[in-house]
Formats: C-alpha cells, structure tokens, sequence
C-alpha cells in the first residue's frame, strides 16, 4: 500500500513537471521582409540556451537552412625509408577528407512550428520546426516568448515565401 501512494505521489509531482504547448500559429508579421527573417532565425539559433544544440554557424538559402556543427577531417598517411649507402629512399603518401558536418532544413519540408513553455521556469520556450509529417526537424530553446515567437514568425515567412 505505502509502494502505491509512493508511485502515485512521483508520478504526479513529475506529470507536473516539463512544458506545456502555447497557443500559438506560427504567422508572418505583416510588413516582415527577406531580411528581418533570416535576421530573426540566425538570432533564433545563435542565441539556444543549450549550447550542446548551438551550430557553429547558420546559412539561410531560398530552399533551406544550413546548420553547421563544425568541420570534420578524415586522414590516413604512409611513410617508409630505405638507407642506401650514405643516402636514403623515401616514399610517402598521404590522403585528408575534411567535410562540414551539419543538417539542412528544408522550406519544402516543415509542417509547422510549435512553441512549449516550461512549467517552473517561466521564461523558458522551446521552439520546435516539425516536419510535413509533425515529427521534429530541429529545436531551439529561447529565453523568452517574443523572441520565440519572432524565430517561429520568420521560419513561416521564409517557407511561405521561398524564392
């Protein structure tokens, strides 16, 4: 019985606990431009709380947005030396792969965007870009809800107005 009420009281102090979804659709401001949207998402992204999930760096095109997480090389190397009387012989190879590691997202793909606040902190969002299908593309974690919601505007604008 004690095993019980304990289950019980964990299970509602937690189901208490994390972020509930706002009332919120993502809408392109009126008077909002090209500009001032790539601006906002740059700022969205640059400025994630949780630097885990922070790229390096943002580029945003007509069809998607790039999101660097940095650079990433792959190398193998030989090397032999023979001595021949007072000399040598030496031969050597060497082979280097560097490549951008980072994810694309694309206009063509987002379903949407919704935003959740905490429930403790309150001046804590997530801003999450779901795919066609509402599964999640990427989030970011904003300090407050002007700002999510001006990451969430800019993201409908660029889909809505892909060039």
């Amino acid at each position: 019985m004690k095993k019980l009420l304990a289950v019980l009281l964990v299970t509602a102090v937690l189901a208490g606990c994390g972020h509930r979804q706002l009332d919120y659709v993502a809408t392109p401001p009126p008077g909002m431009n090209h500009e001032q949207a790539v601006a906002a998402v740059e700022q969205g992204f640059y400025e994630d709380w949780n630097t885990k999930r922070r790229p390096q760096s943002v580029t945003v095109t007509d069809n998607y947005i790039l999101l660097a997480d940095g650079i990433v090389s792959d190398g193998s190397s030989f090397g032999s030396a023979a001595a021949i009387g007072n000399g040598a012989i030496v031969a050597g190879s060497s082979r280097v792969t560097t490549k951008e590691m980072g994810q694309r997202i694309y206009f063509g793909s987002i379903g949407g965007v919704v935003i959740y606040q905490h429930k403790v902190k309150k001046n804590r969002f997530v801003v999450i870009i779901q795919g066609a299908d509402g599964g999640e593309l990427r989030r970011i974690n904003a300090r407050n809800r002007q700002l999510a919601e001006r990451f969430g505007n800019a993201i409908s604008y660029l889909k809505a107005h892909r060039r």
